[in-house]
């Protein structure tokens, strides 16, 4: 439910009235919109950098990526 707005100018008259019917309307227009934008993809991992890799698998020899993966 939506009420109807009144737009003031700085004087404090009334500039227009936005009918609740106006209202509605942009509304579900914005939602439609919102929900195309929406992607059911996920973020991407990202990936270790190669000279980190290097550097841990020196510092932890027995690490292995099967018993730690997701």
């Amino acid at each position: 439910m939506f009420y109807d707005v009144k737009v003031l100018n700085p004087d404090g008259t009334m500039k227009k009235v936005i009918t609740s019917n106006e209202l509605k309307l942009t509304h579900w227009e914005n939602f439609r919109k919102a929900e195309e934008n929406l992607s059911l993809q996920t973020a991407e991992r990202r990936k270790v950098p190669p000279w980190i890799k290097e550097k841990l698998d020196l510092q932890f020899p027995d690490f292995s990526e099967s018993r730690y993966a997701d």
